[in-house]
């Protein structure tokens, strides 16, 4: 399928039609439009005190690399949108590799380091999946993942692009990473800049505001991600949204951590490996005294809900309190962990680990707080699974998801595809 006809695939004849005079506005025949763009994007950043990742397409990189090392060195971080503007999902095995290679050397000659990738049109298949691993890529944000925030005001336009895009509903799924091997799948937050704008069609920032906060308030309360997506070109239409949301999650307590993606992958990785050494008080001895010791990176947090310990704590949320030491003596009347039969899906457990919980096997031991026996585990179990734990209160130590008690996470990204007009028309000829 030529590039031409994927994009009036994916937006509809009309709204691609639409697209290409707005596109007309945002670029110039230089950089010189998408670097003011790209400079009132910084300054929101700086305000905030905070980065961004921005995937861009190799080939554009290669025409405009003094542009992005420019900002690399302010701190963004630039990933991989692929080597051209392609539907990656219709690639060969072969072709995704060779692909993903030569956006690879492209970043390396540029001197811009890349650790992710997102897929244009946000579709990808295994065989993507594949080619990041063989090249060694840290992190992949291409799973689109939609937030039920419109009630019922979806359009037709947005609707279809949730179906060419595969998304996943947040209400279904947690938006949290997770580790597939040795690559970290983040997933990317809708609506983001182009659904307000084309596909819902919003006028006013008001409108686009309430929509985002929205998205933000119901992570922070699952203790989630919110993966902003606004494009550079398109900051001037999307900067007041973007700005009420960091406004709003810098005045959250516990607080929200604004990272980059690839900030985000260590962290996920790093803690995941964390480790708690549990010493006394065997299972079902009740109110026998557990002696915890936390091994895990700077910024580790311990929780504890119900669970007495014999160290300074301070107020959390959702009935937790942030333990203030690694290493501790917690009482409770029961194991406040989980505990798992050993006929458990494997998944279940990795699951559990990579939330924070601390897991044991315990064949039949129901001496715990909670107590799972689940041959089968997919990932539309995970929210589930997630609500039996969070919404009861029963006693549990566990490691907090994000770093330094923050609550919840957020990550600003948008993707370059162009920096010029002459970037934009030479996608539908393959360069």
């Amino acid at each position: 399928m030529s590039t031409l006809s994927l994009a009036v695939k994916g937006k509809g004849a009309l709204n691609a039609l639409r697209r290409g005079v707005s596109i007309a506005r945002r670029y110039g025949v230089t950089p010189g439009r998408m670097e003011r763009a790209l400079a009132q994007f910084a300054a929101v950043l700086q305000r905030f005190e905070c980065n961004a990742t921005f995937p861009i397409t190799a080939v554009v990189l290669r025409r405009n690399p003094e542009v992005i090392r420019k900002y690399q060195a302010g701190g963004i971080e630039f990933a991989i949108h692929g080597y051209r503007h392609v539907d990656y999902s219709q690639l060969s095995p072969a072709e995704q590799a060779a692909h993903l290679r030569s956006a690879g050397e492209v970043f390396a000659q540029a001197g811009v380091q890349a650790k992710g990738f997102r897929s244009p049109y946000l579709r990808w298949n295994s065989a993507t999946l594949a080619a990041l691993r063989q090249q060694g890529l840290a992190y992949d944000s291409s799973q689109a993942l939609a937030w039920d925030v419109l009630h019922g005001a979806e359009t037709p336009a947005y609707l279809h692009v949730l179906g060419f895009y595969g998304a996943l509903s947040a209400s279904a799924y947690p938006a949290v990473p997770s580790l597939d091997g040795d690559l970290v799948r983040i997933p990317y937050s809708l609506p983001d800049d182009e659904a307000l704008v084309e596909r819902l069609a919003l006028k006013t920032p008001a409108q686009m505001d309430a929509l985002w906060l929205a998205i933000l308030q119901r992570t922070y309360e699952l203790g989630e991600l919110f993966t902003v997506g606004l494009h550079p070109e398109r900051i001037a239409a999307c900067r007041e949204p973007l700005v009420a949301v960091l406004a709003r999650a810098r005045q959250r307590a516990p607080a929200v951590w604004i990272a980059r993606l690839d900030q985000v992958a260590a962290w996920w990785r790093e803690r995941t490996e964390a480790a708690v050494e549990i010493a006394g008080g065997a299972a079902g001895e009740g109110a026998g005294g557990l002696r915890l010791t936390v091994c895990g990176p700077a910024g580790t947090t311990v929780l504890a809900r119900a669970v007495e310990v014999d160290v300074p704590t301070e107020p959390w949320a959702g009935g937790y309190r942030q333990v203030q030491a690694t290493a501790f003596t917690a009482y409770a009347p029961r194991r406040p962990f989980i505990g798992l039969a050993r006929t458990c899906s494997p998944k279940l457990a990795d699951f559990m680990r990579q939330q924070g919980y601390i897991v044991e096997y315990a064949e039949g031991d129901r001496s715990y707080s909670y107590y799972f026996d689940q041959a089968e585990f997919a990932d539309e179990h995970k929210r589930p699974v997630l609500e039996q734990i969070e919404r009861t209160g029963r006693p549990l130590v566990r490691l907090g998801r994000w770093p330094a008690g923050a609550r919840s996470a957020l990550c600003v990204t948008g993707d370059i595809d162009s920096m010029t007009l002459w970037d934009y028309g030479l996608r539908f000829f393959g360069r």
